[in-house]
């Protein structure tokens, strides 16, 4: 466990939770397996858009810009736990709409389907780097009712389930004695949040195997397994689309 850190007066705060059908802990285990890939960088997928709240952010403190990622209290919707189909996403968007390989040793997943049946056309991710193992756990604490939005200075919202935000050290809002524990903490670095695109279908076979894997492999088969699914889509690179910065998609947050 991490030694005793203060909250950041400004930082990203996600809640994490069972998505695509996938606890948390397998989650987590391949995400600390991306990390340790990439050298540090690894993306975590979330369900709505954050704007350009995280950069704005990052511009306007000291330091580095975190982001604290802790359990969700609430029991995971049937449509996380049992999704009918599950996609995995291959590319992302930059600030003039060009469309860009995601890198190589990166693996995000969502379910394919909105609530309302649609079929998703955006998901998003955080950009992170840690030079710490994921999941080891801190002895940190988030009290929601403390915090305000970065951009509106309003307390969250019941939906928000990953946002920028400041932490204002007394209770705006809500329950004051409800604690979050924040399970690990990374940096943000450029581009910090981003829009994804390009998604591909995940068939029956390739969901067993990313269980089987994440549960009981290691992390030269996990290189292997992203190497392939990723490989199976050519996305269509450097090809403009229209910026997606304010979608919101309520009471999602994980997709990894």
């Amino acid at each position: 466990m991490e030694p005793h850190l203060m909250i950041p007066s400004t930082f990203c705060w996600t809640k994490m939770g069972v998505e695509s059908g996938e606890g948390l802990d397998l989650i987590v285990r391949r995400k600390e397996w991306e990390r340790q890939l990439g050298d540090g960088l690894f993306f975590w997928g979330i369900g709505q858009s954050l704007g350009d709240n995280a950069r704005e952010a990052a511009a306007s403190i000291d330091g580095e810009m975190q982001v604290l990622f802790s359990p969700m209290f609430s029991k995971p919707k049937d449509i996380d736990v049992r999704p009918e189909e599950i996609f995995v996403w291959n590319s992302w968007v930059d600030g003039r709409g060009n469309v860009m390989p995601l890198p190589k040793h990166v693996l995000i997943t969502s379910r394919a389907d909105l609530p309302s049946g649609r079929r998703k056309s955006s998901h998003y991710a955080l950009v992170c780097r840690s030079d710490q193992r994921l999941g080891g756990g801190t002895e940190i604490e988030v009290t929601a009712a403390h915090l305000r939005n970065f951009s509106s200075d309003k307390p969250l919202g019941a939906s928000q389930v990953t946002a920028v935000v400041k932490n204002a050290n007394f209770a705006l809002s809500g329950n004051a004695a409800r604690k979050y524990a924040v399970s690990f903490i990374a940096t943000m670095e450029a581009p910090y949040a981003v829009q994804l695109s390009d998604p591909s279908l995940l068939t029956p076979q390739d969901l067993e195997r990313i269980s089987e894997v994440s549960a009981r492999g290691g992390i030269k088969d996990w290189s292997a397994l992203v190497s392939r699914l990723r490989g199976q889509s050519q996305p269509a690179l450097n090809v403009p689309v229209t910026l997606d910065l304010f979608d919101f998609e309520p009471g999602l947050s994980v997709a990894v």
